[in-house]
């Protein structure tokens, strides 16, 4: 009987893992593989999604080590109303702090909302989500997006 149990436990425990929210790490994880799957498809599906020209994008992209550090860059952008080029530069001076330090630094405070979503990894989007009205119309211009 403790070894039957004992699969039961493990079995709840892996189906409750699964529907918990992802953090940070793992939603970044799983873009890359998106994007390392069809980097293609990924960035127009980013630039979509966020509303960023083609300079804006080409920029984020060329800027960052990852592609899903491309999309959380383009996230605070909207999520601080900063330009993308301020963002991307407060991202290189804030290498190695962590996405929590960058938040900061552009003004996201630790608490809100915002940070607490970058913090779970719940950025409002996931690769293949893409719909009409995503992007701009969505969020009412660039740098304008809310949850």
């Amino acid at each position: 009987m403790p070894f039957r149990r004992l699969l039961l436990t493990l079995a709840l425990v892996l189906l409750t893992a699964g529907a918990a929210r992802a953090d940070l790490n793992a939603y970044l994880s799983s873009l890359n593989v998106s994007a390392h799957a069809a980097l293609g498809a990924f960035r127009a599906e980013v630039g979509a999604h966020f509303g960023v020209s083609g300079t804006e994008l080409d920029l984020a992209f060329r800027s960052v080590a990852q592609p899903a550090d491309a999309a959380v860059c383009l996230w605070l952008a909207q999520q601080s109303r900063q330009p993308v080029e301020v963002v991307l530069r407060e991202y290189r001076a804030h290498k190695g702090q962590g996405w929590g330090a960058l938040a900061h630094s552009l003004g996201i405070k630790p608490g809100s909302a915002a940070f607490k979503a970058l913090k779970r990894g719940d950025l409002d989007w996931q690769p293949g989500s893409a719909e009409e009205g995503s992007g701009r119309g969505k969020h009412h211009g660039k740098g304008r997006g809310h949850f």
